[in-house]
């Protein structure tokens, strides 16, 4: 029986040049970093799972490099987007990777949902994504499930933050609790570790691979914590091994 190894990266921020800056990041040096960092400890069996803000306004030029970043690395990946993305050019310009919602293994799937909306920041589940959610669900009755989406369903102390939080979590929770395999929802949005109990599923929000947001900040603030990525292995019982490792880059 095998484990399920994957390496969550979100929040990259990429701009339509390889000089992009974004609040003092050249984000493609610092996705790069992260990148490096982790192949270091890598074994090969991992997969990416690139959870939104990809781009840091849904450029053309952020697709393609970061897709042919994917490609020189040989890396398998799956992604979804955020709310600085826009999912038909995803679907055009990372062409070497088709967008996934349901990622299937020996005893776990991943669900890929999307929690974006048209011009908002906040996030919020459309009701056709809760109909093909509920149709997955029932179809993997058999698997362990993970669910990946940008936007955090939690509260996080944090006024400015919490303001994004998907609206019509109460009624994403009811499903997806009821269904009793799901085991954990990881998420990006907001720039910083954050892990926590909701009402039965465990949460897992993951650092940038860029810049990240002040903790308990009423006021959007930066802090100077380094990038990270999250690892998670899903074993065969259920059960999730996971943790962020940080990456040495420079700030500015």
């Amino acid at each position: 029986m095998s484990i399920l190894k994957l390496i969550q990266m979100t929040d990259l921020h990429l701009g339509p040049t390889a000089d992009y800056q974004c609040r003092g990041f050249n984000t493609l040096d610092s996705f790069k970093a992260v990148l490096a960092a982790f192949e270091s400890n890598s074994n090969g069996e991992e997969i990416l799972v690139l959870t939104g803000d990809l781009a840091s306004d849904a450029q053309p030029g952020a697709y393609q490099q970061l897709n042919k970043i994917l490609i020189q690395n040989k890396k398998r990946a799956i992604w979804l987007p955020g709310n600085h993305d826009r999912l038909s050019l995803m679907q055009e310009y990372l062409s070497d990777y088709p967008y996934l919602p349901v990622y299937e293994h020996e005893h776990w799937a991943v669900l890929m949902i999307d929690s974006s909306v048209p011009g908002q920041a906040g996030g919020k589940i459309s009701n056709q994504q809760f109909t093909q959610l509920e149709e997955q669900l029932e179809q993997l009755k058999d698997k362990y499930l993970l669910v990946a989406m940008h936007h955090s369903p939690v509260s996080l102390n944090s006024q400015w933050l919490d303001e994004h939080r998907i609206s019509n979590h109460q009624k994403l929770h009811s499903l997806l609790v009821a269904n009793g395999n799901v085991k954990a929802v990881i998420t990006g949005h907001i720039h910083q570790q954050h892990e926590t109990d909701w009402q039965g599923i465990k949460v897992y929000s993951t650092p940038s691979t860029c810049f990240q947001f002040a903790e308990n900040s009423d006021q959007f603030a930066l802090t100077d914590k380094k990038p990270a990525y999250r690892w998670l292995d899903l074993q065969p019982d259920g059960h999730i091994e996971t943790g962020i490792n940080r990456v040495d880059y420079p700030s500015k």
